[in-house]
């Protein structure tokens, strides 16, 4: 049924994008079918079932790229790529998969993956990323085969290029990161590797966030070794970081494992350092400690002055995504959980409840005669009396619960693993503690109250969302009908 085309690679630049071989792994029939149509014509394409296929197949043949679906049954499609990789380290690898995961995606990426794609797929973006894929596999062909005839160069020359695949190496695995913690930990193996350094100190402030993460090169840090080597360090490495907040544990620091082994500590403690830099601005710093030597030859000295120019610049933009994406979720006003987040969060515990056949509840609430505040003493105190209430409530609720603001004087919360006794414990609590003590602004006394409504969700008993909201707004209704300033229930109805 299906067509097998094979290829001996040969490392010649003069290969071109058709000569290439794609292996493709999927256990639905009807995804091999589509891709090797959407790929046919234009590369030589394999497809097989099974990722115990796809090694025999591997082992036979050598491909240019392999797109393997990450859920395959018995060998998994990791196993499929680390294979691959194995046999050719610079072979392009892909994965397309029905479910998506950080977990998932980190292994991906510490293996290389050029493109992590989930379903549906879109058929043109994944020849986008095939197309980029085989060029860069070309490239990489071209490069080998012109460092196997670089032997007349002078050692100088053959370092630089060297420097300069590592740096190609390095910024492909590290564009390929989702989340901040995944860039941090990639820099710090790099820089581990490449300074073979006993461990690595990364302290970063930028916009509005401050953090720390350390990593050996083999092993595990003991957290005080890091702290005092910090503290001894710190006029040296870290000028731009208030030292007083980290004491107080106000800086978080974390902490990375390194490659299996034991971690040696230096026996001198004092680091090289790199300053990480944007415009001028410096946003951080990086702390080398080696076991003997400090001083970085010039060899080393010019890389790290490239690979710092290159972080910072990815630093930046994962700070400036996190940002965004805070942002997105984040009432501008309050600070705390918008509409937007309520809705993906109570998505996320009906299902972990459908699953688990457990119970939640959400309470919605509105702030009592709100309109009257802002026409008595104008819109500057309403805000104010928003943000008061938002400040009493959040210091009021547990960590994993979502305190949000739906909009205007509406808020809500959502209480995991909580009955509806536990909810009205709790909203009766935050209704009286709201009316027991006015707010003052600016000389300003004002006494308001809220009115909650409860809803709970029982995974024995699915519903739509949209019904579950439906009957904690009933319960508010009810709350503002009988006098305000009190909690109402809505009793499940199985």
């Amino acid at each position: 049924m299906f067509n097998y085309y094979f290829y001996t690679v040969e490392y010649s630049p003069f290969k071109r994008p058709s000569d290439c071989a794609i292996l493709v792994v999927d256990d639905e029939e009807i995804i091999c079918e589509l891709l090797e149509s959407a790929l046919h014509g234009t590369y030589r394409v394999t497809t097989c079932l099974s990722g115990a296929e796809a090694l025999r197949l591997l082992e036979q043949h050598s491909f240019d790229v392999v797109i393997s679906d990450l859920g395959l049954p018995g060998v998994s499609g990791l196993d499929v790529l680390r294979f691959a990789k194995d046999k050719d380290d610079f072979v392009e690898i892909m994965i397309i998969t029905g479910f998506a995961s950080l977990e998932s995606a980190t292994s991906a990426i510490n293996l290389g993956v050029a493109a992590y794609l989930t379903k549906p797929l879109a058929i043109a973006d994944l020849q986008l990323q095939v197309e980029k894929s085989v060029a860069t596999r070309l490239f990489h062909l071209k490069s080998l085969r012109f460092m196997k005839e670089a032997g007349g160069f002078e050692p100088h020359v053959k370092d630089h290029l060297f420097d300069m695949t590592a740096l190609y190496y390095f910024s492909r695995k590290l564009m390929l990161s989702l989340e901040m913690p995944e860039i941090l930990r990639i820099v710090l193996q790099e820089i581990n590797e490449r300074m073979d350094a006993s461990f690595c100190v990364l302290g970063l402030s930028y916009l509005s966030y401050s953090e720390i993460a350390a990593m050996p090169r083999v092993g595990e840090l003991p957290e005080p070794l890091v702290r005092r080597s910090l503290q001894t360090n710190w006029n040296d490495g870290f000028g731009g970081f208030d030292k007083a907040q980290f004491e107080k544990g106000e800086i978080p620091l974390t902490l990375y494992k390194g490659k299996k082994g034991v971690c040696e500590p230096p026996a001198d403690n004092t680091p090289a350092t790199v300053q990480l830099s944007l415009m001028g601005q410096t946003i951080g710093s990086l702390l080398i400690f080696r076991p003997a030597r400090v001083t970085f030859t010039e060899a080393e000295s010019q890389f790290l002055h490239v690979f710092s120019s290159y972080v910072s610049g990815v630093i930046e933009h994962g700070y400036l995504d996190l940002q965004a994406k805070v942002q997105a979720r984040t009432d501008g006003l309050t600070g705390i959980a918008n509409h937007r987040c309520f809705h993906e969060q109570l998505g996320r515990e009906i299902a972990r409840a459908d699953r688990n056949k457990s119970e939640f509840a959400v309470v919605l609430m509105d702030i009592d005669d709100f309109k009257f505040v802002n026409d008595t003493y104008g819109h500057l105190v309403g805000d104010a009396v928003i943000k008061d209430l938002s400040r009493r409530i959040g210091a009021m609720v547990r960590k994993g619960d979502t305190f949000s603001r739906q909009g205007g004087e509406e808020f809500s919360l959502i209480l995991p693993d909580t009955s509806l006794e536990g909810a009205e414990i709790l909203a009766q609590r935050v209704c009286e503690h709201i009316n027991a003590a006015p707010f003052v602004f600016s000389q300003t006394s004002v006494r308001y109250t809220i009115s909650l409504g409860i809803s709970v969700y029982k995974g024995k008993y699915p519903r739509t969302k949209d019904a579950l909201i439906g009957d904690a707004d009933d319960a508010l209704y009810k709350s503002k009908k009988s006098g305000k300033n009190r909690v109402s229930s809505t009793p499940l109805k199985p």
